[in-house]
């Protein structure tokens, strides 16, 4: 009976212990919407949604190989890798950059990413960003924003670059 005493007590402080490190991260809770707006050239052009569960839409509209309404499935860990990618560009509150807000120089003909945050019982939280804005903090890593979507099991139907042309816009 004395020790079934303390090994109890350790299982207790393990459970304990581990309680804080289960508190869900406040980057993976929320649904994120992602869109690439078209360029001058052949940028793919597409909307995708994804759940924290991992259910996904996908709405194809120029340049890839898939255009029109899909559905897919990402699994936990496709999604966190999704979510942690992206979420050290989310701002406290939503914000544009582009030809009327940008702190650095303005390129044209370029895409656009655009991010919403859904967060439960929260205000949705957007970053817009015009790729030719040069915004200082946004344009040193503008591969990490713009191919985030790669995070996700959306290949096939965004298709490769080498055959951007070929898919055409629709």
């Amino acid at each position: 009976m004395i020790r079934s005493v303390p090994i109890c007590g350790l299982a207790f402080a393990t459970v304990s212990c581990a309680t804080p490190g289960a508190m869900p991260d406040e980057n993976l809770v929320a649904t994120i919407e992602y869109s690439l707006g078209p360029c001058f050239g052949f940028c793919p052009s597409f909307e995708l949604s994804v759940t924290p569960d991992g259910a996904g839409t996908y709405e194809g509209q120029a340049f890839v190989a898939k255009q029109g309404e899909a559905g897919f499935a990402a699994s936990e860990a496709e999604y966190s890798a999704f979510a942690r990618r992206i979420a050290p560009f989310r701002p406290a509150r939503s914000v544009s950059y582009g030809y009327d807000n940008c702190d650095g120089p303005v390129a044209t003909d370029s895409p656009s990413v655009t991010i919403t945050w859904r967060d439960p019982g929260a205000e949705p939280v957007t970053l817009n960003w015009y790729m030719g804005c040069r915004q200082p903090g946004l344009a040193e890593n503008s591969d990490a924003l713009y191919k985030a979507w790669q995070e996700l099991p959306v290949d096939t139907l965004v298709g490769s670059d080498e055959k951007r042309q070929e898919y055409g816009r629709f």
